[in-house]
C-alpha cells in the first residue's frame, strides 16, 4: 500500500488497512511511507512491515522502485496518486496495480479506485474506493486507530490546542486561540498543551505567552510518536483542520474542530466525540481556496465563545460518562 506523506492522509488510510486484512486475513500487508508517517504506524498489527520511502532525487527514487519490484508483490494499491507513486505502481510487476481513476496518470494502473459520487468521511472513501478490490465499506469501522505503547493517564486536566496549519484559510487566529485558552483557564482551571512542528514554534510559544500561567508547548525534540503519547492524555483537542487533529481521532482523543475553506464532511468523523465549529452562515464557507479572496471572515468572525460553548458540551458529556 502507498501513501507517502500528509500525516492525515496516512492516518485516514488506516480503516482501509484494516478493512483489507479482515477480508483476507493470510494476506501480508507491506506499507510503503516516508518517515513521519512511518512513526504514527508503527505498532498497526495489520500490518506486517513498513517501508521507509526515503527518496529525495530520481536516483533514488529509481532505487525505491527497484525494491518494490524485487518484493514481487501480488497487488500494489496507490492511495496517494501522484506520478511518482504512479510511475512506482506501473513498474512493479505486480498482477493488480490499483490507483486512482480521476488522476491524468491513471494509465499507470489496471484497476480504478473510484471515488465516491457523495462526499464522505475520509476514513470511510478510503474503504469505499476499494470496492473493485472486492472490499465492502457496509458496516465497516471507518474510524482511523494508531497503536502506541502509550496509556492515558487517569485525571489528567489538560486540553490541547493544534493551532497551525499549512494553509491561511485554515487558520484561526493566535489571538482567538489566546483568548479561548484565558477562557478555558479560568472555567476548568486546566492545562493548555499546545502542540506544534516544523516552523511552527513561534505561533505556539507566542499563544502560550498570550495565556500566561498553565500554558506550555510541546518540548522540541519529541517525535510524532511522543508527541501523540502526550495528545492521549489530553480530555479535548481543539484544532484547525490539520494533521493532529487526524492523530486526536485516531487515539479516541474529542475533538473540536475549526472549519473555514475545508469541507467538514471530508474531514471530520460522524461522530458526537468530534465535534465542527464553522460560520455555516457565511456565503463562501468551504469554499476550498488556499488564499481569500475576500478578508478571511470565516476566521477572523468566528468568536471564541463559540469553540467555548462547544467545548462546554464534550467537557460535560466527558464528566458525566462513568471512566
Amino acid at each position: 500500500m502507498l501513501q507517502l506523506r500528509r500525516i492525515g492522509d496516512v492516518i485516514l488510510t488506516t480503516p482501509a488497512v484494516a478493512a483489507l486484512k479482515k477480508r483476507f486475513p493470510e494476506a501480508a500487508i507491506d506499507f510503503l511511507v516516508e518517515k513521519p508517517g512511518a512513526e504514527v504506524l508503527a505498532g498497526n498489527p495489520h500490518i506486517r512491515k513498513i517501508q521507509v520511502y526515503e527518496a529525495i532525487n530520481w536516483r533514488q527514487a529509481l532505487s525505491e522502485m527497484s525494491r518494490v519490484r524485487r518484493a514481487r508483490y501480488d497487488w500494489v494499491i496507490d492511495f496517494m496518486g501522484n506520478p511518482r507513486t504512479a510511475l512506482l505502481t506501473f513498474l512493479s510487476g505486480a498482477g493488480v496495480k490499483a490507483g486512482p481513476a480521476h488522476v491524468f496518470h491513471r494509465w499507470a494502473y489496471n484497476t480504478a479506485l473510484r471515488q465516491s459520487q457523495k462526499a464522505c468521511y475520509g476514513g470511510l472513501e478510503k474503504i469505499k474506493v476499494l470496492a473493485s478490490l472486492g472490499i465492502s465499506s457496509e458496516n465497516a469501522h471507518f474510524l482511523p486507530a494508531l497503536y502506541l505503547a502509550v496509556k492515558p493517564k487517569a485525571g489528567d486536566n489538560v486540553i490541547g490546542f493544534a493551532p497551525a496549519s499549512r494553509r491561511i484559510t485554515r487558520q484561526w487566529p493566535a489571538a482567538s486561540y489566546i483568548q479561548l485558552g484565558k477562557m478555558l483557564r479560568k472555567q476548568y482551571g486546566c492545562e493548555i498543551k499546545i502542540f506544534w512542528g516544523p516552523g511552527e514554534k513561534n505561533l505556539a510559544q507566542d499563544i502560550a505567552m498570550g495565556i500566561g500561567q498553565g500554558a506550555r508547548i510541546t518540548a522540541e525534540t519529541q517525535t510524532l510518536g511522543q508527541a501523540a503519547g502526550l495528545m492521549a492524555r489530553c480530555k479535548l483537542l481543539i484544532t484547525n483542520c490539520n494533521g493532529p487533529k487526524h492523530i486526536a481521532v485516531a487515539l479516541g482523543v474529542p475533538t473540536i474542530t475549526i472549519h473555514g475553506s475545508s469541507d467538514p464532511v471530508s474531514f471530520n468523523p460522524p461522530h458526537p466525540r468530534h465535534l465542527v465549529v464553522r460560520l455555516d452562515d457565511l456565503f463562501c464557507i468551504g469554499c476550498g481556496l488556499n488564499r481569500c479572496p475576500y478578508k478571511l471572515e470565516c476566521m477572523t468572525q468566528l468568536s471564541p465563545q463559540r469553540v467555548l460553548e462547544s467545548a462546554q458540551k464534550l467537557l460535560h458529556k466527558a464528566a458525566a460518562t462513568p471512566q
